[in-house]
C-alpha cells in the first residue's frame, strides 16, 4: 500500500488507507464524522471516498492478496520430513520427491520475477482505481449540488408562477384580462410545477449516487450539501 498512499498524497494532497482491523475502521469513521460535521465540500467528498468507498477497499484487499502471492513465490520451498514404509518402489518414490524439490529451486528466480511483475501491475491498477474513485466522487458532488440548486430555483419559479396565475385569474374575474391570458398563465404554472417535480427526483437520485461514492450509511446519511455550487475562481490579473 505504500506506493499507493504516497502517490495519492503527492498528486491529490489526500489520504487513503486500507481498513484491516477494527481500529482502522474506527479511525476512518472518526475522520469521516469530522468531515461531515459541516456542509460537504468537493475536497471533503474526495477525502471521504478515498477512505470509505467500499469498491476501493475491495481493490486494496486484492492488492494485499497479490502481495502475499508475490512473497510466497519469492520464498524457497519449505523442507519436509516424512517417514514411510519402504517398499520395492521406495527408491522411485524418493527420487520423484527430490526432483520436484530441485525443480522448485531451479525455477524460483523465474517464478519470483513473474510474481513481482504481476504485483507491480496490481499496484498500478490500484493507483488507477484510487484516482478514478477521486474523480467520480468529485463529479458526484458537483452533480448533487447542481441538482439541488436547480430544484431550489424551480421552487422559486413555481411560487412566482403560482402568484402570477392567481393574479391573472382575479383580473379575469374583473374583466381586466382575457381568457387566453388566464390559460397561458395556468399552463406556465403547470409546466413549472412538472419541471420542479422532475428536478426533485433528479436531486434525490444524484444525492444517492454521491452517497454510494462516499460509502456512507446509517447516521452519516444525514449529511449537509451546500445550497449552491461554488463560484468560479477569479481570473489571474497577471
Amino acid at each position: 500500500m505504500t506506493p499507493v498512499v504516497s502517490r495519492v498524497s503527492l498528486d491529490l494532497g489526500k489520504d487513503t488507507a486500507k481498513i484491516v482491523t477494527p481500529a482502522d475502521a474506527a479511525a476512518v469513521q472518526s475522520r469521516v464524522t469530522r468531515l461531515l460535521a459541516k456542509p460537504l465540500t468537493a475536497d471533503a467528498a474526495v477525502q471521504i471516498a478515498l477512505l470509505n468507498n467500499r469498491g476501493l477497499q475491495a481493490e486494496y484487499n486484492a492488492l494485499g492478496v497479490s502481495e502475499a502471492e508475490y512473497v510466497e513465490a519469492s520464498l524457497p520451498p519449505s523442507p519436509t520430513v516424512s517417514v514411510e514404509r519402504v517398499t520395492y518402489r521406495g527408491e522411485l518414490d524418493i527420487e520423484r520427491r527430490l526432483i520436484a524439490d530441485l525443480l522448485q529451486l531451479i525455477t524460483l528466480p523465474r517464478r519470483a520475477k513473474i510474481a513481482e511483475t504481476e504485483f507491480r501491475a496490481a499496484q498500478y491498477k490500484t493507483i488507477q482505481a484510487t484516482f478514478r474513485t477521486a474523480v467520480k466522487a468529485r463529479r458526484a458532488f458537483y452533480q448533487a449540488v447542481a441538482a439541488r440548486e436547480t430544484a431550489a430555483f424551480l421552487e422559486t419559479a413555481r411560487a412566482s408562477a403560482s402568484a402570477s396565475a392567481e393574479l391573472t385569474k382575479k383580473l379575469g374575474e374583473t374583466g381586466a384580462t382575457t381568457k387566453l391570458n388566464q390559460a397561458r398563465s395556468g399552463a406556465l404554472y403547470a409546466e413549472v410545477a412538472t419541471e420542479l417535480a422532475e428536478a426533485r427526483l433528479d436531486a434525490i437520485k444524484e444525492r444517492e449516487a454521491l452517497t454510494r461514492e462516499l460509502g456512507l450509511w446509517g447516521r452519516d446519511l444525514d449529511y449537509k450539501l451546500p445550497s449552491r455550487l461554488p463560484g468560479f475562481p477569479p481570473e489571474d490579473a497577471g
